[in-house]
């Protein structure tokens, strides 16, 4: 197998390649860095009549989701074009000014609407409200307490992520010849009682995560968290808030949400509503992660997206690749593992690090929201087993590369703590891409 990471910004994107050529796209990071690192790559795939076989989209947070918005519009513009073209139809209907994408085979996605169920137009109202605000009262955003303010960049966030994972699913549906989740019951990526398996030509890929139960916790914790609020979300509907299922923030506000009886009317009320909550309670789509574990010949990608630990070892269990912590198979060794949620230290613990162990670390991240975070890197440089064998620290980011004073003051924290613990480790190297590289490769 081949591993290609592209710098991303704050985001994820990756193409597993396996042996015999097959090709796996897994999340697309920001439009604009998808634009400038991985459309080119993608065009030398083209050029050479290869295919996409499969993309998969763990989940519609704005760094996962935008540039796969990118890819999948030319996509349907070129699907668009061919249809007018063939058979003569309509000769001079004129060609997409983007070059041509490969093909793509297969598109794996959970839409939020099917992950929250009847809570999905209360959380893309509240979101969509809570951002209007914010950007009509920056300052005082500005002036609030840290903890209110990441609340706020939460839910402003997901009502962007909401708005793009509704546009996937009509772009999807009417412009392109793509059936999202085909063969998957309920249209539903999941990790099932009989694990779903899928031949990436020589490789295979092993659906690890989310299960159904992960999707109830997260639809649990947002209504628990409306109803410690005071928000009253509406009751529980049987059918979807449009014809494709895929709903958005304009159905959202009509779906209504009210606190006391009435929307919130300030950002002022919004904030302290949220502040009073924490900003660990507002629960973004990371619970819902599609995770894989893709294997040939021995050797093995782990695929994380933004999942918390739990969701991994529980998903590990469930495939046969992890038992009891002290009993057998206590220890799942990989190859390579895609750092979960960009090292944020909520998602990985001591005891992760001893149980998953990897020969490569790739943490693909610029510093937003602090991450990667200098903890997580100590604590899987301390906390990996002393007989797993030399290991690698890759970073998609430099202190220089990230776009804020903020995420360069992160990342060269980050890089500060991983350089020291090489100097405590003489088995860990750590690698960064430079500057000027749309990319890595990881031989696998």
């Amino acid at each position: 197998m081949r591993l290609e990471v592209f710098h991303a910004a704050d985001g994820d994107c990756l193409l597993l390649s396996s042996a015999d050529g097959h090709h796996l796209l897994v999340d697309g990071g920001r439009s604009a860095t998808f634009a400038d690192h991985t459309e080119p790559r993608l065009r030398e795939l083209a050029g050479a009549g290869e295919v996409i076989d499969l993309v998969v989209v763990s989940h519609i947070d704005a760094d996962h989701i935008s540039g796969i918005l990118r890819l999948l519009r030319d996509v349907g513009d070129w699907a668009v074009f061919d249809h007018q073209r063939s058979a003569g139809a309509n000769p001079t209907y004129p060609e997409p000014k983007a070059p041509r994408p490969p093909d793509v085979k297969a598109l794996w996605h959970n839409a939020w609407t099917t992950q929250v169920g009847d809570l999905e137009g209360p959380i893309a109202a509240l979101a969509l409200q809570v951002t209007e605000a914010t950007a009509l009262a920056a300052a005082r955003v500005a002036s609030a307490t840290e903890e209110a303010q990441l609340a706020l960049a939460d839910l402003s966030g997901l009502a962007e992520s909401i708005a793009d994972g509704v546009q996937l699913a009509r772009l999807v549906e009417e412009r392109t010849p793509l059936q999202r989740n085909k063969g998957f019951p309920d249209h539903l990526v999941l990790l099932r009682d009989r694990p779903h398996r899928r031949r990436l030509g020589s490789t295979r890929l092993t659906v690890i995560g989310p299960t159904q139960h992960h999707l109830d916790v997260l639809h649990e914790e947002w209504r628990e968290w409306f109803e410690k609020k005071g928000f009253t979300p509406p009751p529980a509907r049987s059918t979807p808030s449009s014809p494709t299922g895929a709903g958005g923030p304009g159905d959202a506000v009509e779906a209504g949400l009210v606190l006391g009886g009435r929307q919130p009317t300030s950002l002022q009320e919004a904030a302290q509503i949220i502040e009073k909550a924490g900003s660990a309670h507002v629960t973004p789509p990371n619970r819902s992660s599609i995770t894989l574990l893709a294997e040939e010949g021995g050797r093995s990608v782990l695929l994380t997206g933004d999942a918390a630990e739990q969701e991994l070892v529980e998903g590990l269990t469930a495939i046969g690749k992890l038992g009891a912590a002290d009993g057998k198979r206590a220890r799942f060794h990989c190859t390579v593992l895609k750092v979960q949620h960009h090292g944020a230290s909520h998602n990985l613990s001591k005891e992760f690090a001893q149980r998953v162990v990897a020969d490569h670390y790739v943490f693909s991240a610029d510093g937003a929201h602090h991450n990667p975070e200098p903890s997580v890197i100590a604590t899987i440089a301390e906390g990996r087993p002393h007989d797993a064998g030399p290991y690698t620290f890759w970073f998609t980011s430099s202190e220089q590369r990230s776009s804020s004073d903020a995420r360069r003051a992160a990342m060269a924290q980050a890089l500060t703590e991983a350089r020291e613990a090489a100097t405590r480790h003489p088995g860990l190297t750590v690698r960064v891409l430079p500057d000027g590289d749309p990319s890595f490769v990881i031989e696998v």
